[in-house]
């Protein structure tokens, strides 16, 4: 019996010891979790106006991104329509020569 008392008495101290250091504990640790959220807070608020300063250059980026994109779409616009332009001309001048062909034909058959 002996033995079971001791380890009875050994257990019961470490658990009143793990009480006590837990109580001691619980203001430091109180007082750590309110400093982490004070230095969260800091942080966010300097960070703050370097996140709106990224968020104003994107946006900046990206506007002159856009313009440019407009000229270039603009500049292919202009392009298709003189290729269209010359592509007319030439299938016109084909026509023309081709019909000249066969007036040119249709003369030598007759005569």
């Amino acid at each position: 019996m002996g033995l079971k008392d001791t380890l009875q008495n050994w257990f019961g101290t470490a658990k009143d010891t793990a009480s006590d250091l837990t109580e001691k504990a619980q203001p430091h640790v109180e007082k750590a979790v309110e400093k982490a959220k004070e230095t969260a807070s800091d942080l966010t608020e300097k960070a703050q106006p370097h996140v709106e300063k990224a968020v104003e250059k994107a946006k900046e980026t990206a506007s002159g991104l856009t313009e440019k994109a407009k000229d270039v779409a603009t500049d292919v616009k202009d392009e298709v329509a003189e290729g269209a332009a010359d592509a007319k001309d030439t299938v016109a001048d084909k026509v023309h020569d081709a019909g000249d062909a066969i007036a040119d034909a249709a003369e030598d058959a007759k005569g």
